[in-house]
């Protein structure tokens, strides 16, 4: 059962309040394209990929340096859910597959009819939509020799990730 139509959502908003992943290493936001970093304060968001020769000539990606979403309100609702980030959109799908940091998810119960406003249909779409906005930008900027680029939150490093 790994059809994302087979999980239903608790919303109980624990992935608006853990954004930061921690690797180690590195320490790594919720991604926002460049049009979403307008729908937060300019203090909290940080640069995320960058694409370069010698070094991140250009911000292809940003991301959030908060763990909790500052639009979360106290009723576990989005203040701006109907222009929330592709990331939120796409949440619980990250890369074509169920992300492993959603623990409230649980299987839907086999014969019973859900009523869903929230489709993973939807969610696939977004994520898809995201990887496509990432790629586009990568692309955009390639010429021979350019590397990806991280920004690490933990270090406020960049990271160099390779050759494209």
């Amino acid at each position: 059962m790994n059809d994302p139509a087979d999980f239903e959502c608790s919303r109980c908003a624990t992935c608006c309040r853990n954004l930061l992943e921690d690797s180690g290493k590195m320490l790594r936001g919720l991604p926002l394209t460049e049009a979403e970093t307008q729908l937060y304060p300019a203090e909290i968001v940080a640069p995320k990929l960058g694409v370069g020769i010698t070094g991140p000539d250009k911000v292809i990606l940003y991301q959030l340096n908060v763990n909790c979403c500052p639009h979360l309100n106290q009723q576990n609702q989005c203040k701006i859910y109907a222009k929330r980030p592709l990331m939120c959109r796409s949440f619980p799908i990250v890369a074509g597959a169920i992300s492993n940091r959603c623990r409230m998810f649980s299987y839907r119960k086999p014969g019973v009819t859900y009523q869903e406003p929230y489709t993973m249909d939807s969610q696939v779409k977004a994520s898809n939509k995201l990887e496509k906005y990432i790629e586009k930008q990568i692309m955009r900027h390639c010429k021979r020799g350019i590397r990806i680029w991280e920004f690490n939150l933990k270090t406020k490093k960049w990271v160099d990730k390779g050759p494209l």
